[in-house]
């Protein structure tokens, strides 16, 4: 059975329609930013809200130093003077953070962040047990793995300062990811007290 020449004509022109379709290039630039536009604005959400931690976290770094350095020379000495003085200047950038100030003070430098000094070690040697002596430095009455004492301390004491904020993410990265919506930037800061007075030693106490 042959085909007419109509039936023949419409096989043509599909023929030569499918080629031309598969062909034609028009559009392919719309598909190939559709492809890549997603990981581009992820990757430029993810770099604007880095960079402005960054930027709190340079802020922060210099309202506790500032903070803490109003304590060394004893023109504010609370732990409330201090937090509001820092507060103040983080919400002027974000009005919704929460901001949290501990400083501990220490009578040394060498003494910051370790523990209190055994006087007298007895078994097993080098770890703290009844029957030891050692230097209550913060005045407490027991022996802690940091000898630090809460606040601002005293003449000639040295400070550290851990400034911690919480602000809600400027864009939703962590949220997407399922993440809470919140960020968090610490700072700290170590300043010695002025010498305005003598320091007292510490007591020695035996358990």
């Amino acid at each position: 059975m042959g085909l007419d020449v109509g039936t023949c004509t419409v096989m043509t022109f599909r023929i030569r329609g499918f080629k031309n379709l598969r062909q034609d290039e028009r559009g392919a630039t719309l598909v190939e930013f559709a492809i890549v536009a997603m990981p581009l604005i992820i990757m430029m959400m993810a770099m604007l809200g880095l960079g402005f931690r960054q930027y709190i976290s340079i802020q922060l770094a210099g309202a506790i130093d500032q903070s803490a350095r109003q304590v060394t020379v004893g023109t504010t000495t609370t732990v409330a003077t201090i937090k509001a003085s820092i507060t103040s200047q983080i919400r002027a950038i974000l009005p919704g953070a929460t901001v949290n100030v501990v400083p501990s003070s220490y009578d040394a430098f060498s003494k910051v962040g370790k523990p209190e000094p055994i006087t007298t070690d007895t078994a097993p040697i080098g770890v703290y047990n009844k029957g030891d002596c050692f230097e209550d430095e913060n005045g407490n009455g027991v022996w802690d793995a940091d000898s630090g004492l809460n606040g601002t301390g005293g003449s000639d004491d040295i400070v550290y300062y851990t400034a911690t904020v919480t602000y809600p993410e400027i864009v939703p990265m962590r949220k997407l990811l399922g993440w809470s919506a919140t960020e968090t930037v610490t700072a700290t800061a170590m300043m010695k007290n002025q010498p305005y007075a003598s320091q007292a030693d510490p007591a020695v106490i035996c358990s």
